[in-house]
Order: C-alpha cells, then sequence, then structure tokens
C-alpha cells in the first residue's frame, strides 16, 4: 500500500503514478492525470493576480483539482456554506474570483474554468509548500445569522488526517463512495483528502439514491461510503442489506446524531460495526465511536490529542485540539458530560443552531431574513418535531399593515408562498418554515427555548392531530356515515406536499378501517384490497363525507370518500380469519 504522504508532497516520488486517483463517470483517473489537471489550472492560476477563490461544484473531483491547484499556486481556496445562489452572491462579493466545474454560475467576480487549459511546457514542479501558511476557508451557520467563515491551515488538515487514518486505515484496498458534500469538512477530509493521502480512490458523483449504492455494491467490493444519519435512515426501507454486506467494508457517519435503530440495522448485519464521527466545521473532528452494542451507543471518545472541558454552570462543551487554527480553545454550543473513564456524552445543543438532515441552521439567520421584508414587523422561528418524528421549522409572525393586507386579499398560502420565495436564495430547502402562525402580538409565552410547549401548542401540536375534525355522524346496523374536517395541521400533511399539501390515500384506507373497527364486529384479519380507485385529491381544510358499509355475512367493508361536488376515492377491503 502506498505510504502516507503529506498534501504538499501528493505528487512527489515515489507515487504511484499509475495508480487510480479517481472514478469519474465511471472511468478510473490515474495519478498522473490528477498531477496533469491540477499543474495545468495551478499554472493559470500563477498568471492571474486573484489571491481568493471560491470554488463551486458538486463533483468532487473537480474539487479535489480546484483545491490542490489552488494550494500549489500559493492561493486560498474558499468553499461555500451551500451552493444556493443568494449564498453564493454574498461571498462573491468577498473573494477575487471563482473556479467553476458547472455551467450556470452567475457573479460578479471573474469565473475560471476548472478544466481544459493546456499545461505550459516549464510548468512549475507541484509541491512542496509551506502547510503551515497554505489556507483553506470553509463556511458554517453561526449564532449571527450568516454563513460564518472558518479558516483552516493546510497544517491543521493534516494533522487531522494523520490521526483518523490512524485510528480507522483499511488494511485492504477499497474504494471510497460518499452520500455528503465534498465542499463541507467531513466530506472534504473523509471523501477527497484521506484516499488521496492513502492512494485509494473516490467516486466523484455522489450518491443520491439507496439504490445506487446497492447496485455500486453488488458490482464491487470493498466500498467505504462517507454517509450520514438522514441518508442512511431513509436507505433502510430500500436496501437490501443481504447485497450490500458483501461489498461494502465500512461505513462511517457524521453530520448529526445516528438513531439507535438506523445503527443496529447496519453494525448486525455489516461485516463492521458504523463508525459516528462527532464534530463541527470550527474543530474538525473531536470524538468517535463504533456502535459495537448495536441497541446502546457507548459514549464518545475523544480523538486522540484532543482535550475537553465542560463549564460547570452551563454544561457547555470546550474543545482544545492541534486541529484548530489559531486559537488555544473552542468552545462548541454543545452541552455535554464528561465520563471518569475520558469519554464523554452530549446532552443537547445551547445555542439557536439546529439540524435537519446534518444540515446545520442558524434560527437566527432565517429570523433576519424574515425580517427585512416590510410585510413583517417581527418573526421569531423554532425547530419542532411532529408526532411522526420528523423535525420541521415554524415561524410566528407579527405582520406590518402591509402583511395583514397581503393577507386579507390574497390569502395566508400566496403570503407564505411569497416569503419562501425571499428565503429560498438562501438557504437550504429543509430549513424553510414548514408552518406558519400570523398573529397580532407574540404571546411572551413563546420566547425563549424554555417556552418551547407553548410553542408547539400553537401549531396544534399539544393536541391529537392524526385523525379528521368529525362535524356529524349517522349510524345504522351496517352503515356509518361521518361528515369530517381536514384539520391544516395534520401530521399527515407534513411532506405531503409543501406547496399543496394533500392526504395520502394509504392514510384514507387506515381511517376506513379504524373508523369501521370501532363501529362494527369487525375481527377478521386484512386479505385484500378490492376495485379500489383514487379520482380526486383530498386537500388541507377540506370538508369530506366517509361513507362506510360493512357486509358481516361476506365480511366485506365497502368505503367512499365524496365532497360536495366530488367523489375522491373508493374501494373495498375484504377480512376474513388469520391464515
Amino acid at each position: 500500500m502506498e505510504p502516507i504522504r503529506s498534501i504538499s508532497s501528493l505528487f512527489a516520488p515515489p507515487a504511484k503514478r499509475d495508480a487510480p486517483a479517481a472514478i469519474v463517470g465511471g472511468k478510473q483517473i490515474k495519478f498522473k492525470e490528477l498531477e496533469r489537471d491540477v499543474a495545468a489550472l495551478s499554472a493559470q492560476l500563477r498568471t492571474r493576480p486573484e489571491a481568493r477563490w471560491l470554488l463551486l461544484s458538486e463533483d468532487a473531483y473537480a474539487i479535489a483539482v480546484g483545491l490542490l491547484a489552488t494550494l500549489y499556486a500559493e492561493r486560498i481556496v474558499v468553499l461555500p456554506a451551500n451552493l444556493q445562489p443568494g449564498h453564493i452572491d454574498e461571498l462573491s462579493h468577498r473573494i477575487d474570483g471563482i473556479l467553476a466545474h458547472e455551467q450556470g454560475v452567475s457573479s460578479v467576480a471573474r469565473v475560471l474554468p476548472i478544466f481544459g487549459h493546456d499545461l505550459p511546457t516549464k510548468a512549475r514542479t507541484l509541491g512542496p509548500f509551506d502547510t503551515s501558511r497554505a489556507e483553506v476557508v470553509l463556511h458554517t451557520s453561526g449564532t449571527t445569522g450568516t454563513p460564518v467563515p472558518v479558516h483552516k491551515s493546510v497544517r491543521c488538515l493534516e494533522a487531522e488526517l494523520a490521526v483518523l487514518m490512524g485510528l480507522f486505515e483499511h488494511s485492504e484496498p477499497y474504494v471510497v463512495r460518499a452520500t455528503v458534500p465534498a465542499h463541507h469538512v467531513y466530506g472534504l477530509l473523509f471523501r477527497v483528502l484521506w484516499p488521496l493521502l492513502a492512494a485509494q480512490p473516490f467516486v466523484a458523483e455522489t450518491l443520491r439514491y439507496p439504490e445506487e449504492l446497492e447496485r455500486a455494491c453488488e458490482n464491487s467490493k470493498g466500498n467505504i461510503l462517507i454517509s450520514s444519519p438522514a441518508f442512511l435512515a431513509r436507505a433502510l426501507d430500500v436496501l437490501d442489506l443481504d447485497v450490500v454486506k458483501d461489498g461494502l467494508a465500512g461505513l462511517f457517519s457524521s453530520g448529526g446524531p445516528l438513531p439507535c435503530e438506523v445503527a443496529a440495522a447496519y453494525s448486525t448485519t455489516l461485516a463492521k460495526p458504523v463508525i459516528e464521527i462527532y464534530g463541527s466545521t470550527e474543530t474538525g473532528g473531536i470524538g468517535y465511536r463504533a456502535w459495537l452494542n448495536a441497541t446502546q451507543p457507548e459514549p464518545l471518545n475523544p480523538l486522540p490529542g484532543i482535550t475537553l472541558s465542560v463549564n460547570s454552570d452551563s454544561e457547555d462543551l470546550s474543545v482544545s485540539s492541534p486541529f484548530l487554527h489559531n486559537m488555544d480553545s473552542f468552545q462548541t454550543g454543545d452541552r455535554a458530560r464528561l465520563l471518569p473513564d475520558g469519554r464523554f456524552e452530549l446532552l443537547g445543543r445551547s445555542d439557536r443552531i439546529v439540524k435537519i438532515e446534518e444540515r446545520r441552521i442558524s434560527l437566527v439567520e432565517v429570523e433576519k431574513i424574515l425580517a427585512a421584508r416590510s410585510e413583517i414587523s417581527s418573526v421569531q422561528v423554532e425547530l419542532l418535531e411532529g408526532r411522526t418524528g420528523r423535525k420541521f421549522l415554524s415561524a410566528v409572525i407579527v405582520p406590518t399593515a402591509e402583511g395583514w393586507s397581503a393577507l386579507t386579499s390574497g390569502g395566508k398560502r400566496a403570503l407564505t408562498n411569497t416569503l419562501r420565495a425571499a428565503l429560498t436564495p438562501y438557504l437550504d430547502l429543509v430549513a424553510l418554515p414548514r408552518k406558519w402562525r400570523f398573529v397580532k402580538k407574540t404571546p411572551e409565552t413563546v420566547k425563549g427555548t424554555s417556552a418551547l410547549s407553548q410553542f408547539r401548542a400553537m401549531f396544534g401540536l399539544a393536541d391529537d392531530v392524526t385523525r379528521p375534525i368529525l362535524l356529524d355522524r349517522t349510524a345504522s346496523r351496517s352503515a356509518l356515515l361521518l361528515k369530517m374536517k381536514l384539520p391544516t395541521d395534520l401530521d399527515y400533511f407534513d411532506g405531503h406536499f409543501d406547496s399543496y399539501p394533500i392526504l395520502p390515500g394509504v392514510i384514507q384506507l387506515d381511517w376506513a378501517v379504524k373508523f369501521a373497527r370501532d363501529e362494527f364486529p369487525l375481527d377478521g384479519m386484512f386479505q385484500r384490497i378490492e376495485a379500489l380507485k383514487f379520482f380526486r385529491v383530498l386537500s388541507a381544510g377540506e370538508e369530506v363525507t366517509l361513507k362506510l358499509r360493512f357486509d358481516a355475512k361476506k365480511e366485506l367493508l365497502h368505503f367512499q370518500y365524496d365532497s360536495d361536488q366530488h367523489k375522491h376515492s373508493a374501494g373495498r377491503i375484504q377480512f376474513g380469519a388469520a391464515a
């Protein structure tokens, strides 16, 4: 196996120039081709006066080339918090140029393509460079409400890579695949720099769907997956783990807490346990744990060289680390408990930074953007969790006179669509509030995280919102007629869909069975559905009549959903004795 190198001597002898460095579109890119791409772009950068270059791409190989070329050219590389147009436009005023791979980048800054440059005959040899002076700038959400630049010397990155590779490096050849972006610190370290230093290939394309992972594991062995709790949780309903286990040699998760049941599913099936990494953009890696006990998480182990301390009053966790840039310690915003054996447990956040599907979201940032709108007098945004377990942002707004006028003339949906559109250029889609309340005065008890229960109550989460509101009921021995209203805060509207919430068909079936079992002597087991038809969607706030007719002799339930003007769905459900 190729010896571990430093970033500044990546292409120095005795590099295996014919070894694969990356896989792009299914094609292997050798180290000599990577060196050529880096040298050509680096030579171009050396002819340019711009010092700070923003690197934009979703392709991990393009990010590797842009990052290395900028460092070898002794320029500063800047990686964004996200690829939203509003964020990129803001950054473009604070950098000198943009390195872009994909088309369609619009900015006031100069744009230089990452690929397509000729390599000058007398191009300067790549490296070495001063890793203490060479700098990478990442971005993360901060408590002030705007993405905050985080400066990292290459020396800091190399120190962390040495620790990670010392703990987790595999003895057999492997290929790195990832579901996380390479412009965040986790993806940059685990997905790009680690495999390059270990001379193991990484796949340039990001895995978007579980089926892609399954196909990869069917077609090749020795895959290392760099992933997140959100992807791993979603993939469980799709993946055949018996297929994946033969092709997956290792699995890392970071970006948020890994649920026990998710870790258990993977760790009990795969040859090696899931490795969970805890850290942040500012600090780099802090701790880790291997899910050896699949049903109960072990405390976290600090990474070698990390020193932890906890404020006795606030329980805030502070970190002293060789991975920090120009500072001795950093207060994380996480609360923690230090254990006598040196390990530690996390107790939650102490600031207003939240995470949804591993996206780090500043509630202050969302509030700041909304507060700038002429329709809004004041606003508070909080993270809530529905009874289905899904997390979402909610906003309580006191409108201005202009805002009240917009509500009166266009309605709530029109105004919320306008506000969501105002947020879209700056935030990931998961950071957009899903539930809104417009009030004349924000209740005092809502302010502050200590009153989160009152905030939940404003959105109907203190009550059962998994059933419709019953308006009228007519019953006979074999028939039941229920007039009902679909509450706008019904949990089943969550995510189905944001701009036009509709009632899922499976919930219509579930309600028919539940109401029938409450009313009729229906003791048999579900057998099958017959003649199922969906004619027209049922939307939030709609009034509908559910008609149930039960044939006890045949154990057959007929159901139909109607409104005043439309027939929405109908079918038959056959019950019977257990098989």
